[in-house]
């Protein structure tokens, strides 16, 4: 019987050690992916998230705490947090941005091991930006193209195949401060021809061109 009362109170300890709030820091600097500039007023939100390495399953992977800061006029930014398991850092400016790290493991926001100073972050956020393109043919032949955009070249983003002579991109997603890159090709009289450029979209704009072949 005692040797049982002290497996019991020894797992009792080790469950209670491994609930341990332990104080996390995070400093970095948040800057903006076209421009490279830093971004100021963004806010900066760590929650005490994930009990393992592997993604959120239910309400029982997420701890309580909390904790809120923004960046200064430098991008800059300090916080602390005390976490039971492994903090997760959320920076965002919605008005102005998109999610940060979408699709990735913690979509908008990223892992920190608990109980740790963390430096020299650098959070890199893509300007909100729209494009409107449109390809019109100068004749009134039946054209064949293909159609491949790129919000980040060489990453591509969309591929479409149309035939007709005009064709609408319409509500694009784009990163603002930044080139859109398309490839564009067409064939006429069995002859392919391509045109690959770039358009320059200011952030939080809606840009609007027609190109025509």
């Amino acid at each position: 019987m005692k040797h049982l009362i002290l497996i019991a109170s020894a797992m009792m300890l080790v469950a209670s050690c491994g609930k341990i709030k332990q104080t996390t820091s995070m400093s970095g600097r948040v800057i903006d992916f076209g421009t490279g500039e830093p971004i100021e007023n963004v806010q900066i939100y760590v929650q005490d998230g994930f009990t393992g390495s592997g993604p959120i399953l239910n309400h029982d992977d997420i701890g309580e705490n909390e904790a809120l800061t923004y960046t200064d006029e430098n991008g800059e930014f300090f916080v602390e947090i005390k976490a039971e398991n492994n903090p997760v850092l959320y920076p965002s400016k919605p008005s102005e941005y998109w999610n940060y790290n979408e699709g990735g493991l913690v979509q908008s926001g990223e892992i920190f091991t608990k109980g740790e100073n963390h430096k020299n972050i650098e959070v890199i956020l893509r300007g909100l930006a729209y494009l409107n393109l449109r390809f019109e043919s100068q004749t009134t032949l039946e054209d064949s193209f293909i159609v491949k955009s790129y919000r980040d070249y060489p990453n591509l983003d969309t591929r479409n195949h149309r035939v007709g002579t005009s064709f609408n991109y319409e509500g694009k997603l784009a990163i603002g401060n930044h080139h859109y890159t398309y490839d564009f090709r067409y064939k006429r009289d069995g002859i392919w021809t391509s045109i690959l450029d770039s358009i320059y979209i200011p952030l939080g704009e809606t840009r609007g061109d027609t190109i025509y072949y």
